[in-house]
This record gives C-alpha cells, structure tokens and sequence, in this order.
C-alpha cells in the first residue's frame, strides 16, 4: 500500500504585523471556531509545504514530498514539525483507498475558497473554478465541481457525500457507482490535493 498523503487543515486568515514597518509577527489560521497562531516560520512553512503544487498534479504529495519542500524553503527540521502538526490537527494523512477514510470525511468538511465559474459549450461536462474577472484556475468533472461548491453546507465531508449519492440514486443518475457515498468521496479524494493546492478549498474540522 502506498504512503498515505498529507494534507494541511485550517483556511489561512493572514499574516500579522504589530506596527507600522514591524516584520511579520505570525501567520495565522481559522479551524472550526479557533484561531491558531504559528508565530515560528518555519512551522508556517511546513504547513505552505502540505499544499501540492498546481504545477505538480501527478505528484504523490506524501510525508517525504511534504518534508523535502520543506527543506527547499529552509526549514531546517521538517520530520519533527510535520509530527507535531499530525499530532494537533494542523496535518491529516489519508489512504484514500483505505476502508477508515470515511473516519476522515466524517471528521471533516471542506470550504470552497473560490467560485464556480460554470461550464463552457466545448466541454460541459466539465466546470471552472476561479475567481470573477480572471482566467479559470481548475477546471474539474460534474460530480467533483458540485461537491466542492456545496461542500460547507454540509457538518462533514461524508455528510455531503451521502446527500450527492443519494440524490444520483432518486434521479437515476446513468452511472450506478455515483448512487454510493463512498464512490462520491473516492471521487472527490482524487482531486483534493489538486484543489487544496490551487488553493480552491481548505480543509476545516467538521462542524459539531
């Protein structure tokens, strides 16, 4: 079996300055109802690492990807960062083949950062994400585009996975495997690091 892959969790809410021409004080994120604070650069540049770049789609964004970008933005001791980041929730590793993955979807939820910016009549079986007044960023199939666009409505992941599978079954969706929550999230794990990277989307706890 494969390595698992690494994601970061939190949407990032900004870096801080005390005063006017101050440094950088600390970067900061927002998971569930909390602010985390990582006032050491190195910390926040191991989790900017567990983003997979866009320029980088086959890529196996695993621990030894996570810590050897880290190490080419000179953080100096990844593997102990990364281990205190899966420890706190700030990292979550997935087997997105493994049966516990739905352990994961159920503890958290996805937040669109972008828009969806529709289909094209050259190909409208496929939809682009972005933001207004720009080129597209991504452009991802049906299934994948509607889960992402409605996936903060839901309290978990799973939670949105089994309302999309349900709602295939009642409209008889040709393809059988989308009447299956596990097929919806199988499918929508498959471009995850793609958005998480592009920055489309972040990963946050679910909501309790």
């Amino acid at each position: 079996m494969a390595d698992p892959l690494i994601l970061p969790v939190g949407r990032y809410t900004g870096e801080f300055h005390p005063a006017v021409s101050a440094p950088v004080k600390y970067h900061s994120l927002s998971i569930g109802r909390l602010s985390v604070t990582l006032e050491d650069p190195q910390a926040f540049a191991v989790w900017a690492a567990a983003h997979r770049p866009v320029d980088r789609p086959d890529a196996i964004w695993d621990r030894t990807a996570v810590t050897d970008a880290a190490r080419q933005l000179g953080v100096a001791d990844p593997d102990r960062i990364v281990a205190e980041f899966l420890e706190d929730g700030l990292l979550v590793e997935i087997t997105p083949d493994a049966p516990d993955v739905v352990d994961f979807a159920r503890a958290h939820r996805v937040l669109p950062l972008m828009v969806s910016l529709g289909n094209t009549p050259d190909d409208p079986l496929r939809y682009n994400i972005g933001l207004f007044g720009a080129a597209p960023v991504l452009r991802m199939p049906a299934l994948v585009h509607d889960v992402w666009q409605w996936s903060s409505v839901g309290a978990s992941l799973w939670d949105v996975c089994q309302v999309f599978a349900d709602a295939g079954a009642r409209a008889e969706v040709a393809d059988a495997r989308e009447h299956d929550p596990r097929h919806v999230l199988g499918e929508f794990l498959a471009a995850l690091p793609l958005l998480v990277g592009a920055n489309a989307a972040c990963l946050d706890e679910a909501r309790r």
